[in-house]
């Protein structure tokens, strides 16, 4: 009995050892600062933004989609010489790669954060927006807001004045690591621009139009009914011809050249019920208009 009590414990102690011996073999060994600057330099050459999360840096969801579009990635990527901080949680790496057709050596700090290094803040290029027309910008896969800067991963980007549809406006410029740069983007309006722009206005209008108790506001619509009733009860009107608008590229619009009849009926000066009829064929309509991310908007006055 006593034999066999040995030879369960020993049986034991013997998978004990084996356990622990598998599990610091199944341990993450801790990552040099050479190891995990080669790995972000390898998904920076992937285009795989899934490679740039897997190193743990800090980066935005926006920056890893614009990341997925970039126009150009970069190539020969060499790592040189890597200089450890005095306190051993901290490393410079020296860095050099090919992007753009340009031959480009930069450093890149990593520190390090629970036991692992982890590439910093330098490993990314930051760029600030200006745009003459809209409040956004396309990069890559995404669009972001023109009035922000943005952390991009290295590459080369195509930026646009968003909505790409509506606005004209593109510069492809090359983001390197630690770099601050802005992008002017001298922005036109499309065409296409102006035809929505159209059908919301007179989709606008049509509502202005709709037979009321009173005269409709920020439509342009200026009767001068005051001048024959006490009071007025009803207005009708007649479209011959909406407005054509034009829009500005300070952010304002203009639609002239309508024609409308509206007719007013109520109380006349001497106390009777009476009815008028007005045409005017200068109907215009002024405003602002709004270019958000997807389309526009307009805020007529």
């Amino acid at each position: 009995m006593k034999r066999r009590m040995w030879w369960v414990a020993g049986a034991v102690v013997v998978a004990a050892a084996l356990a622990g011996v598998w599990a610091w073999q199944a341990m993450p060994r801790l990552q040099t600062p050479e190891d995990v600057t080669l790995q972000y330099l390898r998904a920076l050459e992937s285009g795989d933004s899934r490679q740039i999360e897997a190193t743990a840096i800090d980066v935005s969801p926006a920056s890893l989609e614009a990341f997925a579009g970039a126009s150009a990635l970069i190539e020969d990527a060499q790592l040189g010489v890597v200089t450890l901080g005095d306190d051993s949680k901290t490393a410079i790496a020296e860095v050099s790669f090919a992007l753009d057709g340009e031959q480009t050596v930069a450093e890149i700090s990593l520190t390090s954060v629970d036991g692992r290094f982890v590439v910093d803040s330098s490993g990314l290029g930051t760029v600030v927006f200006a745009s003459t027309i809209g409040s956004f910008v396309a990069v890559g896969d995404t669009t972001v807001p023109g009035d922000e800067e943005i952390a991009l991963v290295p590459a080369v980007y195509t930026f646009t004045a968003a909505p790409t549809a509506l606005l004209d406006a593109e510069e492809v410029r090359a983001v390197l690591p630690g770099n601050e740069q802005q992008v002017a983007l001298d922005a036109a309006i499309r065409p296409e621009a102006t035809a929505v722009a159209q059908t919301q206005l007179d989709e606008h209008l049509s509502a202005c139009t709709e037979t009321a108790a009173a005269a409709p506001e920020r439509c342009g619509i200026q009767i001068p009914w005051g001048t024959e009733f006490q009071s007025a009860a009803e207005f009708r009107y007649r479209v011959e011809q909406l407005p054509v608008i034009v829009l500005a590229a300070d952010g304002g619009f203009s639609a002239e050249d309508g024609v409308l009849t509206a007719t007013v009926a109520g109380i006349g000066l001497d106390g009777k019920q009476r009815e008028a009829t007005y045409r005017t064929e200068t109907w215009s309509v002024r405003g602002e208009v709004t270019f958000t991310e997807t389309g526009l908007a307009l805020s007529p006055w």
